[in-house]
């Protein structure tokens, strides 16, 4: 089992808790200097400690005083360190049974077993977040408030903290997969692997490569709480390591429940990046509503008991926090990844083709990065039958698929958006010999109330089709 040091400079962090006016990151306020009279206070008592600091507070966190104060009544989930900055406990009434029927799919693992701590989603990303299944000493950060040093344990769900089984390798794969899947559409390499300290620790501001630590561990001897994990907010683009990393406690989640702890994960770094709590007037985390493939939560809400989990700007009934997910997250350092494909014919990429017969295969592949991405792509064919598929991640997908055929002058030929299942499958006939388009769009389900936007409609997809041989 191996472990790592985390090193932690303690340099002046950055934490953005609000939405803000656009994606590109900005300057930000200097925190003001505080020693609060106790740690992990919250709601009223939190903004009584910050007296009249809490304007510059405000300011750090890029709110008005009113709308810090709003946050801090609203989530008691939110704590105050000492110091005055912001974290989360996600505490449980109890811990999450086991329960692997909300793994929800089954199928082979993404690569081979010995490549399960090589796994890259966007390798050469100058940002990155990093899975720790291994266990790790954590010493010098926030976290060791009495300078003790932590020793999280390995994720370990067979009682062999020595040595990971089949079982746990193809569980962390499975983790991996939908974790990268909620971050595909930025420029963010989510990795199994251990990076160097350079592709984590920012060095300076001027240092554009960096990124953050979920550690996946047993919360025993590591934090006292009965909570899925905790997380410091707006910290992804700090200088230095003190607030991180991220925890998540399998032990908590269903004894290592796939789809909990990917879910824990994915909420946790979003909180790194900036994000707040997606609740309503009732409750601090909303769970969601709808069935089916089609039953949608938010992110940062409770993700653990629907299937289509999309970052969020509080669309559904009575949501509490309006914040734009993609924006923050974009100004806490988790940039947009470039477009992929050209977003009209003119631009289309041509999709690959293999011989079948009277036939040919069709197949590519792409990521819907934004609300307003359309990929297109082209190919060739005589007039008669075909049919494409559009399939989303096959483990959990963001993304709702509209598939379009569009003839050469643009005009559409045949679409497909099935109300019950997120893939799309469109059958067709060309009526002549010559070159098509076909275009991925994501969309939302009904309407926010009872189903979702296309706001957060965005991920990976492969296409596979077959069309008449030109």
């Amino acid at each position: 089992m191996s472990r790592f040091l985390l090193r932690a400079a303690a340099a002046a962090a950055a934490l953005a808790f609000a939405s803000v006016p656009a994606l590109a990151q900005t300057e930000r306020a200097a925190f003001p200097e505080l020693r609060l009279a106790e740690a992990g206070a919250s709601g009223q008592r939190a903004i009584d400690l910050l007296g009249d600091k809490l304007e510059a507070v405000a300011k750090f966190y890029k709110r008005s005083p009113q709308a810090l104060r709003d946050m801090l009544l609203r989530d008691p989930l939110v704590r105050l360190d000492r110091s005055g900055r912001l974290y989360v406990v996600e505490e449980l009434d109890h811990p999450l049974p086991s329960d692997d029927s909300k793994n929800f799919v089954e199928g082979a693992a993404p690569a081979p077993l010995d490549n399960t701590f090589l796994l890259h989603s966007r390798p050469g990303a100058k940002r990155t977040i990093y899975l720790d299944f291994n266990g790790a000493v954590i010493q010098n950060t926030a976290w060791n408030s009495n300078g003790n040093t932590i020793n999280a344990q390995a994720f370990d769900f067979d009682g062999n903290v020595n040595a990971f089984s089949a079982a746990e390798l193809e569980r962390i794969q499975y983790i991996w997969q939908r974790v990268a899947e909620d971050y595909s559409p930025f420029d963010i390499d989510v990795t199994t692997e251990q990076p160097p300290a350079d592709k984590l620790t920012r060095a300076s501001d001027a240092d554009d490569v960096y990124g953050t630590t979920a550690v996946i561990t047993n919360h025993n001897g590591v934090y006292n709480c009965s909570c899925g994990g905790v997380a410091y907010v707006g910290v992804y683009d700090n200088v230095g390591d003190y607030y991180k990393p991220a925890l998540v406690f399998w032990d908590m989640l269903g004894t290592g429940n796939e789809k909990y702890v990917a879910e824990a994960t994915s909420h946790e770094v979003g909180h790194n990046l900036g994000l707040s709590h997606d609740g309503t007037s009732q409750v601090g985390y909303y769970g969601g509503h709808g069935d089916g493939e089609t039953g949608w939560a938010p992110i940062m809400g409770v993700g653990y008991y629907k299937n289509t989990v999309q970052w969020s700007q509080g669309e559904y009934t009575d949501a509490n926090n309006k914040e734009d997910d993609i924006v923050v997250i974009g100004s806490n350092g988790g940039i947009l990844r470039k477009d992929d494909h050209g977003n009209g014919i003119a631009k289309a990429t041509a999709l690959t083709t293999s011989p079948n017969g009277q036939n040919i295969n069709l197949s590519g592949k792409g990521v819907i990065e934004r609300r307003k991405d359309k990929d297109a792509f082209s190919f060739s064919a005589k007039a008669g039958a075909g049919s494409v598929t559009v399939t989303p991640d096959t483990r959990s997908a963001n993304l709702d698929v509209l598939v379009k055929i569009l003839k050469a002058d643009g005009t559409v030929l045949a679409k497909a958006k099935p109300d019950t299942t997120l893939a799309a499958t469109v059958t067709f006939t060309l009526p002549s010999a010559g070159k098509y388009y076909v275009v991925v769009d994501g969309v939302g389900h009904a309407t926010p109330t009872t189903g979702y936007s296309d706001y957060g409609s965005l991920g990976q997809y492969a296409i596979t089709g077959t069309v008449p041989a030109p």
